[in-house]
């Protein structure tokens, strides 16, 4: 595990639920209206909920899903996909998530070019819950949580193969992004929420790098008295290692969606607090270069 990233600037105010690919970076707004950015420009989409996928963008337009040329926004494909709410696209499928009326998610998969019939790869009844999916190829990724906890699976879409790809007794795991190669995903316990990224193959999570740490969404005590100091004995130097921040009063902070570039990690940050409309914003936090 690696020391986290010092380099975390905000992205976007106002916005949740960042999607990546070639380059590009789109994400919702409060209000209803979607953006792109490409290159120094950002432009607002014709609809809801965009994910990027290869060269493409995606977004909902009513019961339907346009797929469009990420550059241009020029309309490719339009596909029904009834009650979608989030949505994730590759080269060959997009993939959306549905919630009926009795709590029950479905994540459904639809063949792209030429457009094939919708299928529900994963279900799962109230009281758990499916995260957004995403999409690396054919491998759709998504969390899985509820009373026993969360975890990381991703369904190979051909097969119906699944794989753990993380779980971690006592913590939570949510909110998977993939560039096909590399996993990023949030990593949250009573202590801290971390953005963590490993390797897209099944894996334990404390081998996974940390990028960011941030106080948990509930606030922790102090881990020492009012008026003494911390136990200093057996550490290097008698000094001990630093404790992960803590929430300032009435403040709940949560880390959820996330995107995946090939130089930058995103993450969407909640926030709530006492009297005031809960708000959310998009941090970025730098990568190293691939090697």
């Amino acid at each position: 595990m690696s020391a986290p990233s010092a380099a975390t600037t905000l992205f976007a105010g106002s916005a949740y639920d960042p999607s990546a690919a070639g380059g590009l970076v789109a994400w919702q707004r409060p209000d209803g209206v979607a953006l792109i950015a490409r290159g120094d420009a950002t432009d607002a989409l014709p609809g809801s909920h965009p994910a990027l996928g290869g060269s493409r963008v995606a977004w909902r337009d009513g019961g339907q899903v346009v797929i469009a040329d990420a550059a241009t926004l020029a309309p490719l494909e339009r596909l029904a996909a009834p009650d979608a709410g989030v949505l994730a696209l590759s080269d060959t499928l997009l993939a959306w998530r549905t919630r009926d009326a009795a709590g029950t998610d479905r994540l459904w998969v639809r063949p792209l070019a030429p457009a094939g019939e919708p299928r529900v790869v994963l279900e799962s009844p109230a009281p758990a819950e499916l995260g957004r999916p995403a999409l690396a190829g054919g491998l759709l990724l998504c969390h899985v949580a509820g009373p026993r906890g969360s975890r990381l699976v991703g369904v190979d879409v051909a097969s119906g193969t699944r794989r753990l790809l993380r779980a971690e007794s006592g913590a939570q795991v949510s909110n998977p992004a993939t560039d096909g190669t590399r996993l990023l995903y949030v990593h949250a316990t009573g202590r801290s929420q971390e953005l963590r990224l490993g390797s897209l193959a099944p894996a334990d999570p404390a081998g996974d790098r940390v990028l960011l740490v941030h106080a948990s969404s509930g606030r922790r005590d102090r881990e020492h008295e009012h008026s003494r100091r911390r136990r200093r004995q057996g550490y290097p130097g008698h000094r001990p290692p630093p404790l992960p921040p803590r929430a300032a009063p009435g403040v709940v902070d949560t880390l959820w969606g996330t995107a995946l570039s090939a130089d930058t990690a995103y993450v969407t940050r909640l926030r709530a607090r006492r009297g005031v409309p809960r708000t959310g914003d998009i941090l970025r936090v730098p990568l190293p270069p691939l090697g």
